[in-house]
């Protein structure tokens, strides 16, 4: 009797151990099935403002994820368009993203409340969204804004800076070397000459090698309820350390020997191949401000990023290059005076933001008025 139950819960115990190690190994073969765009997000709970980003969920009610589906269905840019709506895209950095700034006092939501504010325009229909992302790297904002492009933005405005735009940017965004694929899909459509990333081994898909992924899936829709409730998604603290005004006497640029920036040393073409493929989308570059340091060595450098001969010339190749290709371009390297800049040399307060939105709707007032 005993060893007819002892084989009997053998047998179960072989069973359910045979299906998990199937369910293991074929969990890749879901890839083929968009679960990650299943969220509570934009229809049980409102989307998010920006696309999940940070370090402390417990307090700031979000994360950091790996996965580009997950995020963009959170975001209420997946909400779609209604009637006769018409989407303003905003692409960037964490300065776009709003670092150590609420959703109220970012650019995306400045720049809204000042199209709204416009007597001049006959339609309230007009959305602005924010898709900046941390980390500088062109190629993320193509990625990010590749995946959202079924949601057939009217306008694109697309801030950029020298670290961006430089050569090999894009290894240094943890959001692209962990989707492989997707990046390398982008790269392939607009005919990018930028070596392919390394793709993810079947092994590294399997179900206990994807353990903290969909756990982070699971979280972010975890965190939907208090997100909703609060409108907190980002932990400011009261005392962080500024960006550093005095800089070393260093003239260094990445890898750059010659103090020369050649065309070949920015990576222009993600730009001109966007505009080539979607020719009606009204894109608009922005050089971002940058903290100009009035400190120790600023002779030499600009801020701790950048020497000033590499930022020089980049913002004149960058000047040719546009209006070159017939883009809409505007420099706003100085818009925001030092003082504004916070805890990097591209990231400024609420005061400087006002002070950008300010200069920046009078440069695009007329082609925001195309839209209606």
């Amino acid at each position: 009797m005993v060893r007819t139950e002892f084989s009997r819960l053998f047998r179960i115990v072989q069973k359910t151990l045979l299906v998990l190690l199937v369910f293991n190994f074929a969990f890749p073969l879901l890839e083929a099935v968009p679960l990650q765009r299943l969220s509570v997000y934009n229809s049980i709970f409102p989307g998010r403002l920006r696309l999940p980003f940070g370090e402390v969920p417990e307090i700031a009610y979000n994360l950091t994820l790996n996965d580009l589906d997950a995020m963009s269905a959170s975001h209420v840019v997946s909400h779609g368009k209604s009637g006769q709506s018409r989407s303003v895209f905003l692409l960037g950095d964490s300065s776009i993203w709003g670092t150590l700034l609420t959703n109220e006092e970012t650019l995306s939501s400045k720049l809204q409340q000042m199209i709204r504010a416009d007597d001049s325009l006959t339609s309230d229909d007009i959305h602005v969204y924010n898709l900046g992302y941390p980390t500088t790297s062109a190629l993320k904002d193509l990625v990010i804004l590749d995946q959202a492009m079924r949601f057939q933005p009217d306008m694109v405005i697309w801030f950029v800076t020298l670290n961006s735009l430089i050569r090999d940017a894009h290894l240094d965004a943890p959001i692209l070397t962990n989707n492989p694929e997707k990046t390398n899909a982008v790269i392939a459509t607009y005919q990018l000459g930028i070596r392919p990333l390394k793709t993810i081994t079947y092994w590294e898909k399997i179900f206990l090698n994807q353990r903290r992924n969909i756990y982070d899936r699971i979280h972010l829709q975890l965190l939907a309820f208090m997100w909703a409730s609060t409108g907190i998604d980002q932990y400011i603290p009261e005392e962080y350390t500024l960006a550093a005004r005095d800089l070393e006497a260093d003239t260094s640029y990445v890898d750059i020997t010659d103090q020369r920036l050649n065309p070949t040393d920015l990576e222009l073409d993600i730009i001109a191949n966007f505009q080539h493929i979607y020719p009606d989308v009204s894109l608009i570059i922005v050089n971002e401000p940058i903290l100009i340091s009035s400190g120790l060595n600023s002779d030499i450098r600009y801020n701790y990023y950048y020497p000033r001969w590499a930022y020089d010339q980049y913002r004149q190749m960058l000047s040719t290059k546009m209006q070159q290709m017939g883009i809409k371009y505007i420099d706003f390297w100085d818009a925001v005076p030092e003082p504004l800049f916070t805890n990097s040399a591209i990231h400024y307060n609420v005061q400087g933001v006002n002070i950008l939105v300010e200069k920046l709707y009078l440069q695009i007032q007329k082609d925001i008025s195309k839209l209606e």
